[in-house]
């Protein structure tokens, strides 16, 4: 019988123990986070999960010559549901770490590159992210809780899978905690980071507009926000299903950027919705913007899985006012959306 991994990586009850304080897993209500992880997010969305993480891992030229394309990897569907259904469960057991330091074992023998290998754990914590229910997100307290849980119990994996993956090799466990720190800064990238579009998300685009208009008042400074809607994207996600509507978010981000200028913030504000901060922008320095952005977008066809798509995009534009609030400041751009959709969408509309 194989020594046991936890063994020769030196984890005994202690420094399990020590790792699990370290990551901050040995609070109080981890392992019900760990069932909610399980039941309301990787259970009722597994095929979906694991669909969209090896379409991603598909796109990698390492990979596929590691697994031998689609086929091979469809071969390895099973094991990574199995340990997505055992993700956070029982995670203070030494089963749990001989699991995880397996998988890095494995990894380390069939030549998988280290930096493929700590990008996987990055998209896998995205989507998992990503599929974190309404019913969860509404609840500002739990939905920060399991959002810390989903960063912690994948960091203690990859940490794992890491150390074995250099067992091989002299390192001893305080190298491998000291990582472990630096990793931290990462996981509060990913945390304010939308993996489909690597724009950033909805929680930054809220507090960076708030500190957007403190530094307007200060400054006594023009500040403008663009909200903007992809035209009809419902319909392109039921006729030609998800993983098109993924690739034209993520072609449709590109061209935002494009269109948009080096300082302007450029936000995934949920769903086909994207809000855009214009620093140091009127009104109408904000409607060229907007305009630009639109003809980014519809300048050429979308190609996607061998469908041509026609996507166009409407927007609004709003000019902070003494007084607003985040909350003000976004309502009026989004009045002006809809102007922009009433008037026959693909153009932009200022508010009033």
């Amino acid at each position: 019988m194989d020594h046991p991994l936890w063994a020769s990586c030196e984890f005994d009850e202690d420094t399990i123990t020590d790792r699990l304080r370290l990551i901050e897993l040995d609070r109080e209500g981890m392992e019900a986070c760990g069932q909610i992880l399980h039941d309301h997010i990787i259970v009722p969305n597994l095929d979906a999960i694991v669909d969209r993480f090896y379409t991603y891992l598909l796109r990698i030229d390492d990979f596929n010559r590691l697994v031998g394309g689609a086929s091979g990897a469809a071969r390895l569907r099973d094991s990574q549901e199995k340990y997505l259904l055992g993700l956070g469960i029982d995670f203070q057991k030494r089963e749990y770490f001989e699991e995880r330091l397996r998988i890095g074992s494995v990894h380390h023998r069939i030549g998988v590159p280290q930096s493929f290998y700590q990008c996987t754990f990055q998209g896998l914590q995205s989507l998992l992210i990503e599929y974190i229910p309404d019913s969860i997100r509404n609840d500002g307290p739990a939905f920060a809780e399991i959002l810390r849980f989903i960063l912690r119990i994948t960091a203690l994996d990859m940490s794992l899978a890491v150390e074995s993956y250099y067992s091989n090799r002299e390192s001893d466990l305080t190298k491998s905690l000291e990582s472990e720190r630096d990793e931290t800064v990462r996981l509060r990238e990913l945390a304010i980071t939308d993996w489909l579009t690597n724009l950033r998300n909805h929680s930054y685009s809220k507090r960076c507009l708030g500190a957007a208009l403190e530094l307007a008042r200060t400054e006594q400074s023009a500040l403008c926000v663009v909200m903007a809607d992809l035209d009809h994207f419902k319909e392109i996600n039921d006729a030609h299903g998800h993983l098109v509507g993924d690739e034209v978010l993520q072609i449709a981000a590109g061209r935002m950027l494009s269109g948009a200028r080096a300082d302007d913030e450029i936000c995934r504000y949920g769903g086909e919705e994207f809000l855009f901060i214009l620093h140091n922008t009127n009104i109408t320095e904000g409607e060229e913007v907007a305009e630009r952005v639109r003809t980014h977008i519809n300048s050429d066809a979308v190609n996607s899985r061998d469908t041509k798509l026609q996507v166009t995009i409407s927007l609004g534009v709003a000019q902070a006012r003494d007084g607003d609030t985040v909350d003000t400041l976004i309502e009026r751009a989004d009045q002006a959306l809809y102007s922009a959709k009433r008037a026959g969408r693909d153009c932009v509309r200022r508010e009033g």
